[in-house]
């Protein structure tokens, strides 16, 4: 194989091992509990994060400290069941 034919290759095994597009993540994870209602809430300021970007026992403090942020920008709130769902969309997943 020359070395055009290993760039090609790599370059396909680098796509092949990226995070998944927000269409292919809305495809998995939109009949899970809570996660339509976090995307609607947390993309208000920025995309939606992983849950694996914190610990699970890491998300309500998380949660409460963006619910700060949202209330300071004046944008819309979750109400307690949404919170709860949101936090338990993230711990769980």
């Amino acid at each position: 194989m020359n070395l055009s034919g290993i760039m090609i290759l790599v370059g396909l095994l680098l796509v092949g091992c990226s995070k998944q597009t927000a269409a292919q993540r809305d495809a998995l994870e939109s009949t899970k509990p809570g996660y339509l209602v976090a995307k609607n809430y947390c993309s208000q300021c920025h995309s939606l994060p992983f849950p694996d970007q914190h610990p699970p026992a890491a998300w309500p403090y998380v949660v409460s400290r963006m619910q700060s942020y949202i209330e300071t920008a004046h944008r819309r709130m979750p109400d307690p069941a949404q919170r709860k769902a949101i936090i338990g969309y993230f711990e769980k997943n």
